[in-house]
């Protein structure tokens, strides 16, 4: 009687994941499995702490947009500030505003503006000093495992070179410059201390 099992690489391959998928779930979890699962939850740790650490160095930011919010009708103050500070919402996951009916006098809504420039300023200071402590070197050491085994105990498992190596993509070292680039530092607004016109004595 004729085979008509069908041994193409397409089909023995997804037999293999099958396989390795049934096995995920009767035995212990393989190597090469753990060790991805070790370095998502390094990543998200390392994510939620920095999040963490934002978050408390927001808190006076967060009162000083509050505090604008009162005295101005919008993010756009041509008297007091040079540019918007509409991007410091998206930036810092403040709430959303809600702007006065009415602009404050000048002066209450520069003091508002100098207020939010203080803290701003404060918190790119304390940033600098949180990034500047956080120490890279353990968290490197598990993606330069990962980068150099997963693949390896993976074909241990599978057998095959190729189908460990298929959809793998070795993950850079974390540095200073990539947590700051996806945690960046506030902008800060310059101040028209004088509006154009202002005479001195």
């Amino acid at each position: 009687m004729e085979d008509d099992r069908d041994d193409s690489p397409a089909t023995l391959g997804g037999d293999i994941e099958t396989e390795i998928k049934e096995m995920m779930g009767l035995f212990d979890t393989p190597s090469f499995a753990r060790r991805g699962l070790e370095l998502e939850e390094m990543l998200r740790r390392i994510r939620l702490r920095c999040e963490r650490a934002r978050a408390e160095r927001l808190e006076m930011v967060w009162m000083r947009l509050r505090q604008w919010t009162r005295v101005a009708t919008g993010p756009e103050d041509p008297e007091v500030l040079t540019s918007s500070i509409e991007p410091l919402w998206t930036l810092t996951n403040a709430e959303p505003p809600n702007w006065s009916l009415s602009p404050a006098t000048r002066s209450r809504r520069l003091a508002a503006a100098r207020d939010l420039v203080a803290a701003l300023e404060r918190f790119n200071r304390r940033w600098t000093e949180f990034l500047g402590t956080f120490k890279l070197q353990p968290a490197n050491l598990v993606i330069d495992q990962y980068n150099r085994y997963y693949v390896m105990e993976k074909e241990c498992v599978m057998g095959s070179g190729r189908l460990a190596a298929r959809f793998f993509t070795p993950v850079p070292p974390l540095t200073s410059e990539q947590l700051l680039l996806e945690h960046p530092f506030l902008p800060v607004p310059e101040l028209i201390e004088h509006p154009r016109g202002w005479l001195t004595g």
